[in-house]
């Protein structure tokens, strides 16, 4: 199975010689390669899956002011990807014990570096066992524990004194926990879209303007979207 690599280098020369190297070495590796933030954070939350990132710490003068220890902050935020490998390639050695202890980075190549040595560290993150997945672990019924997996998550549901949590294959109830605190429990791509759901924005999602509401793939009904919420979806969702 193919797995997709993002490497964030500002530098052109570089980052096609690192895209020959990593393509030489594993003919299953997607290279993405972005030379900005931004750009890197559009791939990102485009192809959401990624088996290890390469980051030039300092992209020198850039329009979005923020480098690649932001981007690593950017992917930490998010529990599925806490302990995603990470190389540093950096000429910035003096930012390298925070790279390390902010971003629990793996590996730190300095510029200049030769091919052999990107080479094995690419390797290393291949051997490197995959994370656990990110699960949402909250009280069930009757004293029971729900613990299940983020990514499957559709949207969530508040009805009444119940939470209903709607995943890819089932439903689940939960009597002791509120809308709130499940959201603060949840990554960023999870947003409130009206009192009484949450939803799953890396799912497929269309909004439709006539009557406020969301069609998500993998829902089996159309989730309404409250008055204060929907600026922001017809802005962030095609229409």
């Amino acid at each position: 199975m193919t797995k997709n690599i993002l490497i964030l280098e500002d530098d052109k020369i570089q980052s096609a010689r690192l895209n020959m190297l990593i393509s030489q070495t594993n003919s299953k590796l997607s290279v993405h390669m972005a030379e900005s933030y931004s750009k890197a954070v559009e791939l990102f939350n485009h192809y959401k899956s990624f088996a290890f990132f390469i980051l030039d710490i300092d992209l020198g003068e850039n329009p979005d002011m923020k480098d690649g220890l932001d981007f690593a902050r950017y992917i930490r935020s998010m529990p599925e990807y806490e302990f995603v490998p990470m190389i540093y390639i950096s000429s910035v050695s003096n930012r390298l014990e925070e790279a390390f202890q902010t971003t629990h980075c793996y590996e730190f190549i300095k510029k200049p570096y030769n091919d052999e040595t990107v080479i094995n560290a690419v390797n290393k993150m291949l051997m490197m066992p995959e994370p656990a997945p990110a699960v949402l672990n909250i009280k069930g019924v009757n004293d029971s524990r729900l613990r299940l997996l983020i990514k499957e998550i559709v949207y969530i549901e508040s009805n009444g004194h119940d939470l209903i949590v709607h995943t890819t294959d089932n439903d689940y109830l939960s009597k002791s926990e509120s809308l709130k605190k499940v959201l603060s429990m949840l990554p960023s791509n999870f947003v409130q879209c009206h009192r009484s759901y949450i939803i799953n924005t890396y799912k497929s999602i269309q909004y439709n303007a006539t009557d406020n509401s969301l069609c998500i793939s993998g829902a089996k009904e159309r989730i309404p979207v409250g008055r204060k919420y929907r600026e922001y979806f017809k802005s962030e969702v095609n229409i």
